[in-house]
């Protein structure tokens, strides 16, 4: 059991994103900034029941306030049922928002279920829906920004040789201003989708930008033998929010920095003068 559940921690490794640490001299413009990543993954209708069940949840928030206001949120659950109905669940959402002259938000959920030993004769199928979303804004270009990012993924393994048989991705990442934005939406051929049911938008550039599907429909494999299967499902969801220096800020500084440093190139001058003197007398 333990393989599988480091194949989920791997994958569910959040990495920090890069973001301002300090926040110098920013704006008081009181704009406002958010950014959110929503996941959801529902399963019923199992073909057979598995030998044990394991759920698997995190939350991580951070707001650091220098003059602004900022609040961050995560939230996750999961939920396994192993019942005449054969059900499974989970939820995974991410929230910060910003106003003000210095702030900095980030938030970051994780949740995965883990079903072990599906025996299989001839055919394993069951019938799923969910939804992904994201979601940026920012009100100023110059001093704002906001990230949001986040992956599901379904992966089904061979139990007795950890062949990975099967797997379902969607992956998306919108980067507010910036040219990093992305939305995956990788099915496997062993799903059918309900296309009345199935929906995907997105808009990247600007001020606002998102990416979002919902989804519904049936997963189903046919074996030629007995096998007994693990069908792994997790996702992590993460954002950030901060404030960076306006660029006038920026050229006061380095105007400033340049100022210091010739004065202090003067002072020294001065002082080898002052010195030469010295020993000429």
């Amino acid at each position: 059991m333990k393989k599988y559940i480091k194949t989920v921690k791997r994958f569910l490794a959040l990495v920090t994103p890069a973001i301002a640490t300090s926040i110098l001299a920013t704006s008081p413009s009181q704009a406002a900034t958010i950014a959110y990543s929503e996941s959801r993954f529902n399963i019923d209708n199992f073909s057979s029941s598995p030998s044990s069940v394991r759920t698997l949840t995190d939350t991580v928030t951070e707001a650091i306030s220098t003059g602004g206001q900022v609040s961050a949120d995560a939230k996750a659950e999961a939920n396994f049922n192993v019942d005449a109905n054969n059900s499974a669940s989970n939820w995974s959402f991410s929230q910060a928002k910003g106003q003000g002259d210095g702030y900095t938000g980030s938030a970051k959920s994780l949740a995965a279920i883990i079903g072990y030993d599906f025996t299989v004769d001839k055919e394993f199928y069951f019938d799923f829906s969910g939804l992904f979303k994201l979601g940026t804004s920012i009100d100023d270009a110059f001093t704002e920004r906001a990230n949001a990012r986040g992956e599901l993924l379904y992966e089904l393994y061979d139990s007795d040789t950890d062949e990975l048989l099967d797997s379902f991705k969607i992956y998306g990442n919108l980067s507010t201003l910036g040219n990093n934005d992305a939305f995956v939406f990788e099915p496997s051929s062993s799903i059918t989708l309900d296309s009345s049911q199935t929906s995907r938008k997105n808009y990247f550039g600007g001020k606002q930008e998102y990416a979002s599907t919902s989804f519904k429909g049936k997963y189903s494999r046919t074996f030629d033998k007995l096998t007994r299967l693990t069908l792994v499902e997790s996702k992590s969801n993460q954002v950030n929010v901060y404030t960076v220096p306006e660029p006038s800020t920026i050229l006061g500084s380095l105007f400033s920095c340049t100022m210091l440093g010739a004065a202090s190139i003067r002072k020294r001058k001065r002082a080898s003068s002052a010195a030469l003197l010295v020993n000429k007398d």
